[in-house]
């Protein structure tokens, strides 16, 4: 199984990679699904009405998202470290796919707005 990881921004930096799934757990509550990126190894967690996202590597960041709501998110590397905050505009989920748009914000300034699409692909 692989998932396709596609992104955009207000910078007008673009992303799209597929990624093969390292473990893969559907339980009643929430959808589980581990990979990894170039920058360390990854773990989504689809939850009926929120998302979290976790990496771990040279970039360490955990993002919660939920719809309408501010959430905090954490970034760092060995040479950095951020505290943000993340204002998710739109969550939709379906069964194989997620959608999210989403503002970083940094001292009550947005910072980037994101939307996010991440699709499970057999």
């Amino acid at each position: 199984m692989k998932i396709k990881i596609k992104s955009s921004d207000l910078h007008g930096q673009n992303y799209e990679q597929n990624f093969e799934v390292k473990n893969f757990l559907n339980s009643e509550n929430k959808k589980e699904i581990h990979y990894e990126d170039e920058y360390g190894k990854c773990k989504i967690l689809k939850f009926d009405d929120f998302v979290e996202i976790y990496r771990y590597g040279q970039i360490n960041s955990k993002q919660i998202f939920k719809q309408n709501k501010k959430t905090f998110f954490t970034y760092f590397t060995k040479e950095f470290k951020g505290k943000y905050e993340i204002f998710t505009k739109i969550i939709i989920m379906e069964n194989e796919k997620m959608y999210l748009e989403y503002d970083i914000i940094n001292n009550n300034e947005i910072f980037n707005s994101i939307k996010l699409e991440i699709t499970e692909l057999n």
